[in-house]
């Protein structure tokens, strides 16, 4: 399948930073969500990060900038917005449940040939599909924050994704300029189960006293040469999201990966990370 047109269902930090990947590398791209507030939040994103890393920094020209962003039309009528597309790449919350009937949705209406992929970052592919009648063409694509400037692409098959939807997606994947492994499905994947053990720790020693948030980070990044520390991650990420990661990865491997505490807290207080301005650190 030659794939031209893209939708992405989900205009938040994920979605639009997968939206301003594809269409710098030449797709056009439907961008989906609830109303227009969250859709033009998201392109004025967009054209941020393209001015401020990329024309700035002299990657790019700003006509070249104004042609990627008049490739991303905003859509809040998801059928709408799936019906001239080759591939629909989902970008929503981290809920099972919701991604099932999304994707149940998604294999009723769209061309039997459209590609189904999942951003998910620790949800079996296989149990998203579950509801689906297609599952042969549902498949992972786990992009990584930011999107346009990441260099990898975790490509996972489902028990049911066909090698032909697999082979098609790691090209796909490919044509953006990433590196692409491929992995077989399994709660968390690669990336997700060995960075969620990371920072579940820090957080253990950060509630035992063991270092001041600053000194963890300082010594992961110094000691293991990582652009940053596993709090500071876990801010940009959300501690949200690593909290229902970690209860997710604990109901289907055991207590090793229960959640530390201190993020449960954390979160019933609001404090999420970047996104509500303060989590381990203040913004």
């Amino acid at each position: 399948m030659d794939i031209k047109k893209i939708c992405i269902i989900g205009a938040g930090i994920m979605g639009h930073g997968i939206a301003q990947l594809v269409a710098t590398h030449g797709y056009d791209v439907n961008l989906v969500d609830v109303n227009d507030e969250v859709l033009n939040k998201a392109k004025a994103s967009i054209e941020k990060s393209l001015n401020r890393f990329f024309v700035a920094k002299n990657k790019i020209t700003a006509e070249e900038a104004e042609k990627i962003l008049d490739r991303i039309s905003l859509n809040v009528n998801r059928d709408d917005a799936v019906k001239d597309v080759q591939m629909g790449i989902e970008a929503v919350f981290e809920d099972i449940t919701l991604k099932q009937q999304l994707f149940s949705e998604l294999d009723a209406i769209c061309d039997k040939d459209v590609i189904l992929a999942s951003n998910t970052s620790s949800l079996s592919i296989t149990d998203i599909a579950i509801k689906s009648k297609n599952p042969d063409r549902i498949v992972g694509i786990h992009f990584f924050n930011p999107a346009p400037v990441m260099r990898l692409i975790e490509l996972i098959k489902g028990k049911n994704t066909s090698d032909e939807v697999l082979k098609t997606s790691k090209k796909f994947s490919e044509s953006l300029n990433k590196t692409v492994v491929t992995v077989n499905d399994a709660p968390g994947f690669v990336t997700t189960r060995l960075i969620y053990v990371l920072c579940n720790e820090a957080a253990n020693m950060k509630m035992e006293g063991i270092a001041s948030t600053e000194d963890i980070d300082i010594a992961c990044k110094l000691a293991f040469n990582f652009p940053m520390g596993p709090l500071e991650l876990s801010d940009l990420v959300g501690n949200d999201i690593y909290l229902h990661i970690g209860e997710y990865l604990e109901k289907e491997f055991g207590d090793k990966y229960k959640p530390c505490p201190i993020l449960k807290e954390m979160v019933d207080k609001n404090l999420l990370g970047r996104k509500s301005k303060k989590g381990f650190y203040e913004y």
